[in-house]
């Protein structure tokens, strides 16, 4: 750097791509940071230390002439360097340094407070007392123990306001009042809603505020949450730093400035700002006057727990977790509601959120489940529903009406066995939208439908509804002047009309000639719960099948099929072929069947024939001749 110093023509450059590089020798982020802590304040401990610091130029040089072993001057001035100087790790001199090692809310005087508290209050508060005896006994200990760094600790009267009261008048000599200053610390909300901003309107519009009704005799719990203010105790303490020029301590309250504030409340939330430094580079603070550099660091140096007391609270906190558990276990139940066999269950809970695009305002919706084969429902549930009736509003050129009406279901599908193939049809939920007037005419908008989402989870959906209209020509124009001053319109006498009807038992559905008008559509948010028992674990006897299956190479398994498969058909073909030999010999007279016995023997069975009969009779299984040449 030194090369590079007297190589450069331009100091100008050379100073800015110096300042590039002292830029990372301090931490730029000096942003807060907020701790939660189950132990209690009184064991918090912090170690400050603050440095003044070289200009950043000379240090450098200093630092880098020393470590390469070249002096800046000959003779008397190369001995007169001082080795003894402290540097820090990056190479700049330490001019002057303080530590302090302070606790919660412990109180370390400046130079002006221990100036003002050296003399004995004439009309003091409690505080002010208190602070006086401090100073006596310091002055019998040879003075303060801290000289630049000291503290400002909850209600000090040098301590700089936390938050600016608001004057009420223009008058320069307004001093704030007693209720203004001990509601300082109160936390500001936004006006109440309802009443406030009824009134703050009113009285921006020039209007008064007569009729409206300011005090709410009996507030609910929501309007207290909302309205009332909330407060919790916040302690606060600052860390201060008097920055002025040597043998001027005290004299300047500009050269004040404030390192570090903590607050801390009730709750146990440690706020601290800037952050503790730990591994980070050291915080920056810069003189505007005298332009020094100071360097500080915050650090925390609590008495770390014992293992005694970790084991401790781990213990108290199991035994919390423990008690809250069991009180959920309490709420929900030791048993969880199962379905049968062969029993799907399905819980759906939704919202009719909203319809939209519909040509009369007033509209609610009527709406039912409806529910197909091998589907029932519980009694207590109702299938068919209606919303409240709701202006629409004109959003995004689009006029919408809101109803966000809740409804629920809790329905059951029987598992049909015997007919595996058919597909399962899945319940549907049809809408009807319905204007009405002051005048009672009542208009159907729209019909639609949709199909409750076979997968579990949240869905929106959509359901695009249409509308009938009269035939072609006049009676088109005469339907439309009844709909418009007698509200009378075609409807429907059964709403799954707009799917397929209830009532449908054929294979083709024809809707052929049916005028219809598309209008708008709902929104429906569906959130569904599928519910089935797993399905059941196979015997011991087909898991052992199975699993020999496995084991077989797939020319086995091929052969196997095709053997499976011819002896069923031998099989069937000789059972045909010993009934009608049964039957034969039914017909035949017993004499004859005796006689036939007694001269003949029965042909010796073969090998082939002996094995079919022991297949038959269960006595033993079939194996293919490969199989028994493979196994032997």
């Amino acid at each position: 750097m030194l090369y590079e110093m007297t190589q450069c023509n331009d100091v100008r450059r050379f100073l800015r791509r110096y300042s590039e590089i002292m830029d990372k020798f301090y931490e730029k982020d000096a942003g807060g940071a907020t701790y939660r802590s189950g132990d209690s304040i009184k064991n918090l401990r912090m170690s400050i230390t603050l440095q003044r610091v070289s200009p950043a130029i000379l240090g450098f040089l200093t630092s880098k002439t020393n470590s390469s072993g070249e002096d800046s001057s000959t003779g008397n001035e190369s001995q007169s360097t001082p080795n003894s100087t402290k540097l820090n790790e990056h190479g700049q001199m330490i001019l002057d340094e303080e530590k302090l090692l302070c606790s919660w809310q412990q109180k370390h005087f400046s130079a002006r407070e221990f100036t003002h508290y050296s003399t004995a209050p004439a009309r003091g508060s409690v505080q002010d007392i208190k602070y006086f005896g401090e100073v006596q006994k310091l002055k019998n200990r040879r003075g303060r123990p801290n000289n630049r760094l000291f503290t400002f600790c909850d209600e000090d009267a040098f301590a700089p306001s936390n938050e600016n009261i608001p004057a009420m008048t223009n008058s320069e000599t307004e001093v704030p009042t007693y209720l203004a200053t001990n509601i300082e610390g109160l936390r500001k909300r936004k006006p109440a809603s309802g009443v406030g901003n009824a009134l703050s309107s009113k009285l921006k519009q020039g209007q008064s505020a007569r009729g409206l009704k300011i005090v709410v005799e009996e507030p609910s719990d929501e309007f207290r949450q909302h309205n009332h203010v909330i407060t919790t105790p916040v302690h606060r303490m600052l860390i201060m730093a008097d920055l002025s020029p040597e043998g001027q301590l005290g004299q300047d309250q500009t050269f004040e400035t404030c390192l570090c504030e903590i607050e801390y409340d009730e709750n146990g939330v440690l706020s601290v700002t800037p952050d503790f430094t730990r591994n980070k580079l050291p915080y920056r603070a810069e003189t505007r006057l005298t332009r020094d550099i100071w360097l500080y660091k915050i650090d925390n140096v609590s008495t770390a727990m014992s293992r005694m007391d970790i084991q401790k609270e781990a213990k108290v906190l199991t035994q919390l977790y423990n008690k809250h558990q069991q009180y959920l276990t309490e709420l929900v139940g030791q048993e969880f509601e199962n379905v049968k066999n062969g029993i799907v269950r399905l819980v759906l809970n939704g919202e009719i959120v909203s319809a939209q695009s519909f040509e009369y305002d007033h509209l609610h919706v009527e709406y039912f489940l409806d529910l197909p084969r091998n589907w029932s429902c519980g009694a207590t549930n109702n299938l068919a529903g209606c919303t409240h009736s709701c202006e629409t509003k004109l959003d995004r050129n689009i006029e919408v009406a809101y109803f966000c009406h809740p409804f629920s279901y809790d329905a059951y599908l029987v598992l049909d066995q015997s007919d595996d193939e058919a597909p399962q049809e899945w319940p549907k939920i049809f809408v009807q939208v319905i204007s009405s007037d002051t005048w009672g005419r009542r208009r159907a908008e729209g019909y639609g439908y949709i199909t409750v989402p076979t997968a579990p989870g949240h869905h929106v959906v959509k359901a695009q509804c249409w509308r009938p209209i009269g035939n072609a020509g006049q009676e088109a124009v005469t339907y439309e002047l009844r709909r418009f001053f007698i509200g009378s319109a075609a409807e429907l006498e059964d709403s799954t009309y707009s799917a397929v009807p209830s009532t449908f038992e054929g294979k083709v559905l024809n809707k052929y000639g049916v005028r219809t008008e598309s209008t708008g559509s709902v929104t429906i948010r569906i959130n569904c719960i599928t519910q089935k028992q797993p399905d059941a674990v196979a015997s011991d006897v087909v898991t052992d099948h199975v699993r020999k299956r496995k084991q077989q190479t797939a020319l086995q398994l091929a052969k196997g099929k095709a053997a499976n498969e011819a002896i069923h058909n031998v099989m069937d073909a000789f059972l045909r072929a010993r009934k009608r030999m049964q039957s034969a010999r039914e017909s035949v007279p017993e004499h004859i069947r005796n006689t036939v016995a007694d001269k003949g023997k029965a042909p010796p069975a073969t090998d082939q024939l002996q094995k079919l009969s022991d297949v038959l009779s269960g006595r033993s299984t079939w194996k293919p001749a490969d199989a028994d040449e493979s196994t032997s």
